[in-house]
């Protein structure tokens, strides 16, 4: 038992000892600071005199110093470090470079040999000299062009599409094969998208877009990834349409009147200025429908598209090479992960929207005729009405002819020519202005106390009465 005491206590020295020999200056000996490192590491000659080197002070007892040291706590010691740093660092900021690394020449080229300090000179005067030289970039990208001042159709060149990666599509592995007409070729196993194609496709939607507009048609845009947003509400605030930069509400048109039960309706003119005689219109009516979708990523709104092929909305979408081109009904092969690329697409067709709403605009000033067609439902409403203002004269003319008696037949005749109005005119101008005259429509079975045209009526009357009175005194007086 002694024995295995004796060899535990060897082993144990023997352990210590290795430790000691390996990492001693790790575990026993404290560390160096970074003052310290810093002077020992410079080769900078220091200016000032030497100065001689102190007696050294009586040293105190080991146990003194190792009581002081466990009173200083360890958050002084790291206190007290960091200002011997700071003061280093701000005494030693700009160093001269004196040392033999500074001063030493080097040989550079076949002969000729300079210093470090002559490198420099002689390299700033070299730059000095050809500063001048070399090509000038005079069209720099700049992200936010693309936002200001979108190009417009007529702008698109290939060299703008490849710039804007529009023909970067993705790995082989992740292609959709209806997307084999659209591709050029393959790249580093990246497919590679033509760019003949994106042109003409761009074009196309352009064109559809613009007549869309000029028609007075209503466009949404969507693009719901992130950084889209700016490119979307530019695009439709030059075309004139709606945006969605969020996700899409399902149902949002199927199911359009839950979703947007609180959504508001005006009624515009061919100026798109909103005309206030529509109140009652615009609290029945059912949420409008777009006449055409963009699209700018369709993976991520394939339930929008659903919802546009089961209403027969027209779409456009830009198919990337992983995408499923029979989703839209207009492609543009292009790339839709690079904000460069999304915002040239998005800011052509926002420049075609904006330039059939020109067109529009032009058309109704020259002709004074708008391009499109009164939508079905307004049509309805104006015609109802026009029907309740008909019942609503003939009602107050049969009330006349009942409390009126002893007219002549002349007396009646004026009457019938002035207000029996058995047709009228049926014409969008017409019905305008008999909804200025009543802004709201009364039922067919609800009585009327009096009537707006009642007192014109009694004034005329008056006036007829007196005139056949001086007709008859003028004929007693001729007759005696």
């Amino acid at each position: 038992m002694h024995h295995t005491a004796a060899s535990s206590i060897n082993r144990t020295t023997m352990i210590v000892r290795n430790a000691a020999a390996r990492h001693g200056r790790r575990a026993l000996a404290s560390p160096i600071s970074r003052s310290t490192l810093r002077q020992l590491s410079s080769e900078s000659v220091p200016t000032e005199p030497a100065v001689a080197t102190p007696p050294p002070k009586a040293q105190l007892p080991a146990d003194h110093i190792k009581d002081n040291s466990l009173v200083m706590s360890s958050k002084q010691l790291k206190m007290g470090k960091a200002k011997e740093t700071i003061m280093t660092l701000g005494a030693n900021s700009t160093p001269t470079h004196e040392g033999q690394s500074w001063t030493r020449s080097r040989k550079i080229g076949v002969s000729e040999e300079l210093t470090p300090w002559d490198q420099w000179v002689e390299f700033r005067k070299i730059r000095a000299k050809t500063k001048k030289l070399g090509s000038i970039v005079k069209r720099q990208y700049n992200p936010t062009d693309l936002i200001n001042d979108p190009p417009r159709p007529q702008d698109v060149t290939l060299e703008l599409l490849m710039a804007s990666q529009t023909h970067m599509g993705h790995h082989t592995s992740l292609w959709n094969p209806g997307n084999s007409r659209y591709i050029y070729g393959v790249r580093e196993g990246i497919h590679i998208i033509s760019l003949e194609t994106t042109a003409a496709h761009l074009r196309r939607a352009a064109r559809v877009v613009e007549e869309v507009a000029r028609c007075g048609g209503l466009i949404l845009f969507v693009g719901t990834r992130k950084g889209q947003m700016e490119i979307v509400t530019k695009a439709s605030e030059l075309a004139g349409a709606c945006h969605v930069f969020t996700k899409w509400t399902p149902g949002g048109i199927t199911n359009r009147d839950a979703i947007l039960k609180y959504a508001t309706t005006k009624v515009v003119d061919e100026k798109d200025q909103p005309l206030e005689d529509f109140g009652v219109f615009t609290e029945n009516a059912r949420p409008l429908l777009p006449d055409l979708v963009v699209c700018l990523n369709p993976k991520e709104n394939y339930t929008l598209l659903y919802e546009c092929g089961l209403k027969d909305i027209p779409t456009i979408g830009v198919i990337d090479t992983d995408a499923d081109p029979t989703w839209v009904t207009y492609t543009i092969p292009a790339n839709d992960d690079s904000l460069r690329s999304i915002g040239v697409i998005a800011g052509v067709l926002g420049r075609a929207g904006e330039r059939g709403q020109q067109l529009r605009k032009l058309a109704s000033e020259k002709k004074e005729t708008v391009p499109w067609e009164t939508s079905p439902t307004l049509n309805d409403f104006m015609a109802k009405h026009r029907r309740n203002v008909q019942k609503e004269q003939r009602l107050a003319l049969s009330r006349v002819k009942d409390n009126v008696v002893g007219f002549t037949e002349e007396e009646q005749d004026i009457l019938q020519s002035q207000y029996a109005r058995a047709e009228l005119d049926s014409s969008e101008a017409a019905m305008l202005e008999s909804l200025g005259e009543t802004a709201t429509v009364e039922g067919l079975s609800e009585p009327t106390a009096s009537t707006p045209n009642l007192g014109e009526i009694e004034a005329q009357l008056a006036s007829v009465k007196a005139k056949a009175g001086e007709v008859e005194a003028e004929l007693k007086g001729l007759n005696n």
